[in-house]
């Protein structure tokens, strides 16, 4: 295996030629970024099979939509090995997304057992069944809360401490270790699939429900009541999904074509690195006073578990080595959030909404002009 990382001659592109007819294997594919990335690789054409749990109400629906649009899905638990690695060995897939996983901070303090299980054994589990199965691409899909929170204010480089001081945090890191055994054996052997790890910065997008910032301040804004938060000042690499959606297919297919060796590690990340929750938080207020909302203040309060203030992450490496570009900044990213809720709000089905939204995002990467699911920041 090739374990440079190459930089491309040309600028890859999102093109229905590049996708159509590739199988795709996505776990946690009825999760948030699950949905929005299966809902795009449809829509450009893959035969697409999900694998997910589906263990509340939003994720069955979600399911249920992506079923509906041709998404073959497997209902299944990552902890489960036997279960992943027939789902797995079915037919060839041409490429695997790892995303399931136990996603939140909270549920790691409430549950470390769970959140270790399924975050450390999950990851052992599918990369052992790549192993076996020797799909010849997969993206393995971890999160920033992987790095040792030293406070820096500068962004974490892929080249810094693993660590953390929560179980979740801590899964996260030890997923990294699984995945850099998994990448060195395959290395040696080269017998196993050309793969990367990616590293996610805080995602936000429509349809998100679990309780974070974005769908909290929505909530709070349809109800009219103050948007919350637990640290005004704190600093999170926030990103659309639609943009890390385009950034996991160009990683994809860069492994595919051996742009991007094998083994690489990768930070998602916007190109300043991060900014304020209160940003986000006035900007969402903002697009919804716009929309027809009312103006509802930001409440500082306080919370028994304090994430670490500041966040910031470096993803120049994946947007040099992808030709990856943001196509939202952060106010973009809002209103386009708020588009999104408005729509479902005005009786529009989600998934609809959420491919109006793609097919939009998919205009601009061709270079036509976006529509209006998106949103538009002034």
């Amino acid at each position: 295996m090739n374990d440079s990382l190459a930089t491309p001659t040309s600028a890859p592109t999102l093109a229905r030629d590049t996708w159509a007819g590739r199988r795709v294997l996505v776990t946690g594919h009825s999760g948030f970024v699950g949905s929005w990335l299966s809902t795009t690789l449809v829509m450009l054409g893959a035969k697409v099979t999900g694998f997910s749990l589906d263990g509340d109400d939003d994720a069955r629906a979600r399911a249920g939509s992506l079923a509906d649009r041709g998404v073959h899905g497997v209902r299944g638990d990552v902890r489960d090995f036997d279960a992943i690695r027939t789902a797995m060995a079915d037919q060839p897939f041409d490429a695997v997304f790892h995303l399931a996983g136990q996603a939140l901070v909270r549920v790691g303090l409430e549950q470390p057992r769970t959140t270790f299980a399924t975050n450390v054994g999950g990851s052992v589990n599918v990369l052992e069944a790549a192993r076996l199965c020797r799909p010849p691409v997969l993206v393995h899909v971890t999160s920033d809360k992987c790095y040792r929170n030293r406070g820096w204010a500068w962004p974490y480089r892929e080249v810094d401490d693993l660590g953390g001081g929560d179980p979740y945090s801590v899964s996260k890191a030890a997923a990294e270790l699984v995945f850099e055994g998994y990448a060195g054996l395959w290395r040696a052997d080269g017998l196993g699939p050309r793969a990367a790890s990616v590293r996610f910065g805080n995602i936000i997008g429509g349809g998100d429900r679990a309780n974070r910032m974005v769908p909290n301040a929505i909530a709070a804004c349809r109800a009219g009541v103050p948007v919350v938060v637990h640290r005004r000042h704190a600093v999170r690499p926030w990103q659309h999904v639609l943009d890390v959606v385009h950034g996991l297919l160009l990683l994809a297919d860069g492994l595919a074509s051996g742009r991007v060796g094998g083994g690489e590690v990768l930070n998602f990340a916007p190109p300043g690195g991060g900014e304020p929750v209160e940003l986000l938080a006035r900007l969402l207020i903002e697009a919804w006073q716009r929309a027809g909302g009312q103006e509802v203040p930001i409440e500082e309060v306080g919370e028994r578990f304090a994430e670490e203030a500041l966040l910031r992450l470096d993803g120049s490496k994946a947007a040099d080595a992808l030709a990856w570009t943001h196509r939202f900044d952060l106010a973009k990213s809002a209103a386009s959030v708020v588009a999104w809720h408005r729509l479902v709000m005005a009786g529009a089905d989600p998934a609809d909404v959420t491919a109006m939204q793609v097919g939009d995002f998919l205009d601009v990467v061709a270079g036509s002009r976006a529509g209006a699911t998106l949103g538009a920041a002034s």
